[in-house]
């Protein structure tokens, strides 16, 4: 019996040992890991295909970059494997427990020294296992959703900036040609002030026009690098890395769009599912909080030989009684937690709503305002062309001929500008209205 019992015990600790994990190193890494070109990045779609590098790129795909490359989302979606951990710890019971012991016999009346032995299984998950479980469910799939919601505002960091870079540069080379015009208008003016034909007084118009287009083309030229090493920075390429971009292309969506999309902002917007996704995780630990009045509760069996060598063996449990403490701060806990969580939620669903609910008419503001800057800047245009047949025939003089293309070249940037802050407007609406995004429909509503 005893050969049998020690051959058990060291099979059963083998095979336990077995099955045990074992340390592995994980080195930081040494260098960063920027790409030096747009050709160096991942531009595989999960779908298969690949995005097109060689053509000016879309905004749809300046923002798939983002999401295959950004390095905060490669550190984001590290976090799945932590919720996927916990979710296996809940759904794990845990390890049984084993005693022993042994007294050797030093005198008296007894024939042997005493042997004695236990295991203990603790019940608790048996109790708490299904709340637990369904917390750590809802908890992965909170991580989830929010690292869908950090991919989806990567995806609408990049486009904004590709739609501001994009007006960096046609502001920088609208500033440059008026420039080298201005700069062509004030060497004729001096010319003919030198000829004596104009007096330095007639200089002075065409002088601080040249002067305010040179400095507003410098401040573009800086504004024009910071966006794109912000957007390099967003793409995971090293600083001042070329990106191509084709004009940006985007439009309202009709109101009756909107009001669809408003209705089904709970079950489609990542942040606020996200949301929804901890409350249900803070209801199943309040469940777990109050089943842990009983706990711990374990089943085992105990036995040995005594000195005289009588052998026995029976049954043990452990039950806890709620009669004083019965979990009650960690209930209370848990209580505070998913009050917080539905208060976080409803602010979050109205702010998303109120925003959302705003933009529209912000972009038809701005709609309206860039109508009618565009039809000024038209208007600018046609004034510059009939002043450069004028000036070029004599009939016009240099400065009010410098006066008149500046003013058009203002014009036709006030346009630009009004358009970009249309553009971004549209963008934001179609962020917060989470245009693109699958409904999801696996969640009631909050309950008070």
């Amino acid at each position: 019996m005893r050969l049998f019992t020690f051959a058990l015990t060291n099979t059963l600790l083998a095979a336990a040992l077995a099955g045990c994990a074992t340390y592995q190193s994980a080195p930081l890494p040494h260098a960063p890991d920027l790409r030096a070109s747009l050709p160096a990045l991942n531009h595989e779609l999960p779908d298969g295909t690949e995005l097109n590098l060689t053509a000016p790129l879309s905004l749809q795909a300046v923002a798939s970059l983002a999401v295959l490359n950004n390095p905060d989302l490669a550190a984001a979606r590290a976090q799945h494997q932590a919720g996927e951990a916990q979710l296996l710890a809940a759904g794990t019971p845990p390890d049984p427990s084993i005693t022993g012991g042994f007294a050797a016999l030093l005198s008296g009346p007894a024939i042997m020294p005493a042997l004695n032995g236990g295991f203990t299984q603790d019940l608790g998950a048996l109790i708490t296992g299904p709340a637990d479980r369904a917390a750590a469910r809802a908890g992965l799939r909170q991580t989830d959703e929010g690292i869908l919601w950090q991919e989806w505002q990567v995806a609408a960091k990049a486009e904004q900036l590709a739609i501001t870079l994009a007006a960096d540069r046609a502001t920088r080379a609208s500033l440059n040609a008026d420039a080298a015009l201005l700069g062509q208008v004030n060497a004729a003016t001096q010319a003919q002030i030198t000829a004596q034909n104009l007096t330095s007084n007639d200089a002075a118009t065409a002088l601080s026009a040249l002067a305010g287009v040179q400095s507003a083309a410098d401040s573009a030229a800086q504004a024009e690098g910071q966006d794109l090493d912000t957007l390099d920075a967003l793409l995971g390429l090293q600083p001042h890395t070329p990106i191509p971009l084709a004009a940006p292309a985007l439009a309202a969506p009709p109101p009756q769009a909107v009001q669809a999309a408003l209705a089904s902002l709970p079950q489609r917007r990542p942040d606020l599912l996200a949301l929804r996704y901890g409350y249900e995780q803070a209801d199943q630990k309040l469940r777990a909080a109050i089943l842990s009045q009983f706990l711990p509760v374990s089943l085992g069996g105990a036995g040995g030989r005594d000195t005289s060598g009588v052998w026995s063996f029976g049954p043990q449990f452990t039950l806890t009684l709620p009669l004083f403490n019965r979990n009650r701060p960690a209930i209370k806990a848990a209580q505070a937690t998913r009050g917080v969580l539905r208060a976080q939620y409803q602010a979050a669903l109205d702010n998303a709503t109120g925003a959302a609910r705003a933009l529209p008419y912000q972009i038809a503001l701005l709609q309206s305002q860039y109508n009618a800057a565009k039809a000024q800047a038209e208007q600018a245009a046609g004034l510059a062309q009939s002043a450069v047949r004028a000036y070029g025939a004599g009939q016009l003089s240099g400065p009010a001929y410098a006066n008149l293309a500046a003013l058009a070249g203002e014009r036709a940037r006030n346009a630009l500008s009004l358009q970009t802050q249309l553009q971004n407007a549209e963008l934001s609406l179609a962020t917060l209205l989470g245009f693109g995004l699958p409904q999801e429909a696996t969640l009631e509503t909050p309950a008070s």
